[in-house]
């Protein structure tokens, strides 16, 4: 009997995809700058919400910022000539523009890299899809794609700032009923929001993979999470532990590659040389920028191509969670 897939298949799969086809990696580095697809987002903002939005902080600072500038300098600052405000309304106009064509750029990343993962997935790893053929799939489901990743955001900030108003409130003159509420809500967000991250993921399979139309895609998404939801939430919490990782490699890769400038700032100091100090400075961020892109690119290949997997098993034949496979081996 042909053995079901489990969330390991999706892992190896992903990984296999991501190291193996390296011409994905630039669509990786573009797709990560609209969030992770999965949990770890979510949970990531919501914690940042929770922890460092304290009102007494949080707001001290905004209004002393703004107390420090006076009236008189905002004023100056908007008086000026004709020939001043056409340069400023066009570094306004090229700014927005550039803006305007990275979103478009990374979007369109994003389904270049699902669509890349679905048809290797369906010739099983012996045909890859030319990434120029991505490159145009994605671009024609850029609007779906778009509103998707909107709705995600728009969901994320939403829950974070409920978690953010349920800390004010345990924070100021806080009661029981106050640290109580901060709780629920808290539970709450992650919760539905782990349900929402997971209904998003699979509704961009269906927009790419499936040809569905927005509405029907979020819809499809709703029961292939409902039929799946344990196996989802398994993966979700593995990408926790990955993610984990990931800030390990992170961090040893910034100590080991910022050694060289250590020694020269060391160096510096002994022999008092700003400019070997900024030297030390540019060594580090370019030994250590490249290092960021190529690990952040990477990842975000691999996390995205493994949702996919999920998504096209789960869709076609179902996946077993790893759990109730293994319960399954020891029962027999």
């Amino acid at each position: 009997m042909k053995r079901e897939p489990t969330y390991s298949d999706a892992l190896k799969a992903g990984w296999q995809l991501a190291w193996h086809h390296k011409s994905l990696w630039i669509f990786g580095f573009f797709a990560a700058f609209l969030g992770q697809m999965g949990i770890v987002e979510f949970l990531a903002k919501t914690s940042f919400g929770a922890t460092y939005l304290r009102a007494p902080s949080f707001f001290v600072y905004v209004w002393n910022f703004f107390a420090e500038v006076p009236i008189t300098t905002i004023g100056q600052a908007l008086n000026l000539t004709a020939d001043k405000w056409v340069w400023l309304i066009w570094l306004l106009v090229i700014f927005i523009g550039f803006a305007l064509m990275f979103l478009f750029v990374s979007v369109v990343s994003q389904g270049a890299i699902v669509h890349s993962a679905g048809r290797f997935i369906e010739k099983k790893g012996k045909k890859f899809e030319s990434t120029s053929m991505s490159w145009d799939v994605g671009r024609k489901h850029f609007w779906r794609l778009l509103g998707l990743n909107i709705l995600r955001k728009v969901i994320l900030i939403s829950f974070v700032s409920f978690v953010a108003w349920g800390m004010i409130n345990a924070l100021i003159e806080p009661s029981g009923g106050d640290i109580f509420l901060f709780f629920v809500l808290f539970l709450l967000a992650i919760v539905v929001g782990m349900m929402l991250s997971f209904l998003l993921v699979y509704a961009v399979g269906y927009v790419v993979l499936e040809e569905y139309s927005f509405v029907k895609s979020i819809r499809s998404a709703w029961r292939l999470f409902t039929d799946h939801w344990f196996v989802s939430l398994e993966i979700g919490f593995v990408f926790i532990v990955l993610n984990i990782l990931f800030v390990v490699l992170l961090l040893i890769g910034m100590y080991l590659l910022f050694l060289p400038s250590l020694v020269m700032w060391t160096t510096a100091f002994l022999i008092q040389s700003t400019a070997l100090y900024v030297a030390g400075i540019f060594l580090g961020f370019i030994l250590f920028v490249p290092y960021v892109v190529f690990l952040g690119s990477l990842f975000n290949v691999f996390t995205t191509s493994t949702w996919t997997y999920l998504f096209a098993k789960m869709h076609k034949q179902g996946v077993v969670s790893h759990l109730v496979h293994l319960f399954h081996g020891v029962k027999k």
